[in-house]
């Protein structure tokens, strides 16, 4: 009897997790894990979860699991680490245990987005925390933490992660570089696998991890004051990172746990995190405190959002009427209303802010490219209505079901007007002659080009502009009326109090269209100009085969210089207007297909033309060398027309903005005096700097010189070393390399 307790108190006392995580690879931890959490307590289990969580997602800056390292394609047991992790796996059967017990852990509120810590930080709750913040005694002090359950605080430091690698300093805390493409790597097969779980395209929404009730026992089981190491080994608070575990005494209200479904929580949190770190709102400011705020999302941040998107598509789309037993019954009408909500309730209004934003403050480079491939897989519900294809081969025609379609059309309005009117005055700035520039306007081109589209959004601006005021207290049940003040409240909710509309089909709109065609057509003769091959093959010469070029000759050797003389040469070099590079650094990326780039601008330029229903190409003008007119001012749009909606909006005249003239952006005479007397005030965000922030201009209080001279230094650099250098910034390598390549 002894030697058995003996032997049962030896076998626990060597099981020790904490020991587990240091196990070099990450299969040996979960196979050691996973003993643990059938043998350990809940107890112990409850102090070891924060820590277990600190080390998958390398908040503790000790390596974490790789969940950008890991792939597919380069390890082996890759699919072991997928499922320890997946919601069927041993990790979720632990939060199960935990959900079950209402234990709660504290999660700093430091590492919310800005705007939800600024709210809290003046007092107000986001309804998001209203039952996650700990009531204070003093109404001065900000909360420092929110409470979270085992399930919330699993997906916060999920989402968290992503926001993490991009916050964080120092810059690369993951250990070495992701070497693996991001659709294939550990972290994208998971958030896979969640949205697949969560928000199915046929079937229910998933059932509670627990199926016992949870009201009253949402507070931890151990007391206040009391021992939480249960026998286990106490870590420095330092080793957490950002964790640590704790059992608050009271909330605000019972936690959501039996009202909220996880799937509701799941969605709330990554719209939260990944579509939340910017202030909308907040305009005002000068240009220093408006780039020290901003936030601008990455690459891998960018198609985790699309991958989003795409699956909630499929979700509002697919089917809950599998099974049709008295059991499911319940759960079948819940999931049919979260499908109906989700877009409107979860993502219309983060989704358009965080396009809007980014359209207006990222810079027209590749990554810019992502943001409108999000843009446009929001735009295109049609393409995803069976997950069983890709969404290449799910391609549903817009009038395969006009009136479903029309109505989503509707209901998301200002993403397909006042989103678009946003590219089309970017597209003015777009480089036309590389890759980059003509891809970005191709896309936008042949999606509203699509048959019916154009359609929709006509029939939208003709119930918006034309719908007669007088009749708003109509009965709802008419449709044309409910349509127009549903857009009207859409409007006034995502742009504010005081409707600002600029209509899409209107003369100063086609004529920015056209203006945009000449660009187009002054590209290609550029493209054709500079490379002839790219229309037509050039002519035989009259005098025969062209003799081939002698070969180079060699230099004889010269002296070795000396460092001093070597120094301020190369210094000379980088200054210098030669753009040619030198022997021993690479040459830069390679050119696009010229030839290319003219299929892909003739395709715009017919697309432009089918949207907007004009006769056909103008003739392009030319200057009297016969070379594209390259030096024209941009077409200003006209200033958007304003709908006063008195009923709902009670805003003084100081926030509008004053008179314009038409076509133009000069002050008319009387914004003039609207302007001067104080009637009239300019919006902040209409006088703010839009385009490259490399490029925008010298301010007063900096040295032009300087700004001039690394602004230069900055250009040859990145021409001379761009082929080594961008593929260790992409990487995220924090070291720079100087000298011959090897």
């Amino acid at each position: 009897m002894l030697s058995a307790l003996q032997g049962s108190s030896a076998t626990a006392s060597t099981i020790n997790p904490y020991a587990g995580l240091q196990y070099p690879r990450v299969t040996s931890r979960c196979s050691y894990l996973r003993s643990c959490f059938s043998q350990l307590s809940l107890k112990e289990l409850h102090q070891f979860f924060p820590y277990l969580l600190s080390n998958i997602f390398n908040f503790d800056h000790a390596g974490g699991w790789g969940l950008r390292t890991f792939s597919q394609k380069l390890h082996a047991d890759f699919p072991f680490v997928l499922q320890f992790l997946s919601p069927q796996g041993d990790l979720f059967q632990l939060i199960a245990k935990l959900e079950g017990e209402g234990f709660l852990y504290e999660f700093p509120v430091s590492c919310l987005p800005r705007p939800s810590q600024q709210t809290l930080a003046e007092g107000i709750v986001p309804p998001f925390y209203a039952n996650k913040v700990l009531l204070s005694l003093s109404v001065d002090n900000a909360p420092t933490h929110i409470f979270l359950t085992a399930f919330e605080y699993y997906f916060f430091h999920f989402a968290y992660f992503v926001i993490f690698a991009q916050t964080s300093q120092p810059p690369s805390p993951y250990g070495p570089p992701p070497l693996v493409n991001i659709s294939d790597s550990l972290f994208t097969h998971l958030l896979d696998s969640y949205l697949v779980h969560f928000l199915p395209f046929i079937g229910t929404l998933p059932l509670p991890l627990t199926s016992s009730p949870r009201q009253g026992s949402s507070l931890g089981t151990t007391p206040p004051g009391g021992s939480q190491s249960g026998g286990m080994p106490n870590p420095s608070p330092g080793s957490l990172g950002l964790l640590r575990v704790t059992t608050p005494t009271s909330r605000c209200h019972t936690h959501p746990g039996m009202d909220d479904s996880q799937a509701e929580v799941f969605v709330q949190v990554l719209v939260e995190f990944w579509l939340n770190q910017n202030t909308y709102s907040a305009g005002q400011g000068d240009l220093l405190s408006q780039a020290q705020n901003q936030f601008t999302p990455n690459e891998e941040h960018l198609l985790l959002l699309r991958r989003v998107l795409k699956q909630v598509h499929y979700f509002v789309n697919g089917s809950s009427h599998t099974l049709s037993t008295n059991f499911l019954s319940p759960l079948i009408s819940v999931t049919d209303d979260f499908r109906s909500s989700i877009v409107p309730v979860f993502f219309q209004k983060p989704v358009y802010h965080f396009l809007r934003h980014s359209f207006r403050h990222m810079p027209l480079d590749n990554n810019f490219r992502y943001v409108l491939e999000l843009w446009l897989t929001y735009c295109q519900p049609w393409r995803y209505t069976d997950a069983s294809k890709p969404s290449a081969e799910n391609k549903e025609s817009l009038e395969t079901l006009p009136k479903k379609w029309r109505t989503f059309v509707l209901d998301n309005f200002p993403f397909y007007s006042s989103l678009l009117m946003e590219i089309l005055g970017r597209s003015f700035q777009l480089d036309l002659t590389s890759d980059t520039g003509v891809t970005l306007l191709y896309r936008v081109a042949k999606v509203f080009s699509q048959p019916g589209l154009m359609g929709f959004i006509e029939h939208g601006e003709s119930l918006l502009l034309h719908s007669d005021p007088a009749s708003r207290h109509a009965p709802l049940r008419s449709s044309p009326i409910s349509a127009a003040c549903s857009m009207k409240a859409l409007l006034i909710d995502l742009q504010g109090p005081v409707l600002s509309y600029q209509p899409v089909l209107e003369q100063s709109t086609i004529e920015a269209v056209n203006a945009l065609l000449d660009k187009i057509g002054q590209a290609k003769a550029s493209l054709s100009h500079a490379h002839p091959s790219s229309t037509s093959p050039p002519p035989p010469s009259p005098a025969g085969p062209i003799p081939p070029s002698p070969p180079p000759t060699t230099q004889p050797p010269t002296a070795k210089k000396s460092w001093f003389k070597s120094f301020w040469q190369g210094l000379s070099e980088i200054f210098s207007d030669d753009p040619s590079p030198t022997p021993h650094l690479p040459a830069s990326r390679p050119v696009a297909d010229p030839k290319r780039l003219v299929s892909l601008l003739d395709a715009t330029e017919t697309n432009l033309i089918t949207m907007f229903g004009l006769a056909g190409p103008r003739p392009h003008p030319q200057s009297p060398g016969g070379s594209p007119v390259l030096g024209r001012a941009m077409p200003i749009l006209t200033t958007p027309t304003r709908l006063h909606d008195h009923t709902h909006s009670a805003t003084p005249p100081r926030s509008l903005s004053p008179e314009y003239m038409t076509g133009t952006n000069r002050l008319s005479p009387l914004g003039k005096m609207q302007l001067i007397n104080g009637l009239r005030k300019c919006s902040n965000i209409d006088v703010c700097y839009h385009g490259d922030p490399v490029l925008q201009p010298i301010r007063s209080f900096e040295n032009a010189f300087l700004v001039r001279a690394l602004y230069r230094l900055s250009c040859r650099l990145n021409q001379r070393v761009s082929s080594i250098g961008e593929p260790l910034f992409e990487a995220g390598f924090s070291l720079c390399c100087f000298g011959d390549p090897l």
